[in-house]
């Protein structure tokens, strides 16, 4: 079976059946989707699977842990031979596991730009106390990003898929500090792709979200996730940041995509520890990607609380907020200091 093959442009949609036939692709083939991206698109994608092979079907109306082993152990009992998974963040990360642990191919067909693991080899699913477990598995095999389907998404979408490339910005000053510390190792491949891929964003020639716009930011989110697969992790292009995301997500009433959390995240950070932001802000405010905190429903005491207990997130991952002074009354002065920022 051939594997890694990448297809990013308009109209890639109308590419799955040859990109199953490339990949030497039949039998079963099980189908995932979610109800509402399978009633946009499900009628362009199903009749090439059935092109292909013998469709099965499943929908993800939940992406947990046990129930991405199910759809596992769903391949492994009726002999399927690869799963396609349509959608977001949430199915592409129960399919991506699911066909880690049954060992199976996956074609991966982002809809949307709005969550950073469409190339990576993490799946971050919920535990059973609902916090969120990033679990190592493998990058997709096969990859379609459609960037004509992508524009016709909510722009809100498309902007978190931006705020999710500025995380890059926080996560390799945390994994500096982590190796001055002796608390991680350097994988200078990794960091110089995450770099790449971080930069050809911000230095991009497009201050507004056109087709050719898109084109580079596809193209910078699958180099980030091939920067987690040489580091083995999600090192590259998650930090304190991240932790603080998922700290909003287990915390926080109002729920936001991951997108303008770890932006958020970035900024708040930034001026915690006293590095210059101004970059990264203009960079998000070009492309109007607003994080003010009281825009996205977070208020001043669940934003301290989350930047409090974000370390709590996950206990491998050390950053700055392992050293910053979190203390309540310096994290209420800097929510003040944002709201009026952003």
């Amino acid at each position: 079976m051939k594997s890694n093959i990448l297809k990013i442009g308009q109209k890639k949609i109308l590419d799955v059946g040859a990109t199953l036939r490339e990949a030497d692709i039949h039998g079963k083939i099980l189908y995932v989707s979610d109800p509402i991206v399978d009633t946009l698109y499900g009628h362009i994608v199903r009749p090439q699977i059935e092109s292909v092979g013998q469709i099965k079907v499943d929908t993800v109306e939940q992406n947990t842990i046990r129930y991405a082993m199910s759809v596992a152990e769903r391949v492994i009992a009726t002999d399927v031979e690869c799963i396609v998974g349509m959608g977001g963040g949430r199915v592409l990360d129960v399919c991506k596991y699911a066909a880690f642990i049954a060992k199976k191919p996956f074609l991966s067909i982002p809809t949307t730009m709005a969550n950073d693991g469409i190339a990576s080899p993490i799946a971050v699913l919920k535990r059973e106390d609902n916090k969120p477990k990033s679990l190592g598995c493998a990058m997709p095999s096969m990859l379609i990003l459609d960037t004509e389907l992508i524009a016709t998404c909510p722009p809100a979408l498309i902007k978190a898929g931006i705020g999710d490339t500025i995380s890059n910005y926080m996560a390799l000053k945390d994994w500096d500090l982590a190796v001055s510390r002796g608390k991680e190792v350097m994988n200078g491949y990794a960091y110089m792709m995450s770099k790449t891929s971080l930069d050809a964003l911000m230095k991009t020639q497009y201050d507004s979200i056109t087709p050719e716009f898109l084109d580079v930011l596809a193209n910078s989110l699958v180099l980030s996730g091939i920067a987690m697969d040489f580091a083995g992790s999600s090192r590259p292009v998650s930090g304190s940041e991240h932790l603080f995301s998922h700290a909003l997500d287990y915390y926080c009433d109002t729920q936001n995509l991951h997108g303008f959390n770890v932006a958020l995240g970035t900024i708040a950070i930034l001026k915690l520890i006293g590095e210059d932001y101004t970059e990264a802000l203009h960079y998000l405010r070009k492309f109007e990607v607003d994080i003010n905190p009281v825009h996205m429903g977070i208020d001043e005491d669940t934003f301290v609380y989350c930047m409090q207990n974000a370390t709590a997130m996950r206990n491998n991952r050390y950053t700055y907020l392992h050293e910053v002074d979190l203390n309540t009354a310096v994290l209420q002065r800097l929510y003040r200091d944002l709201l009026t920022e952003l």
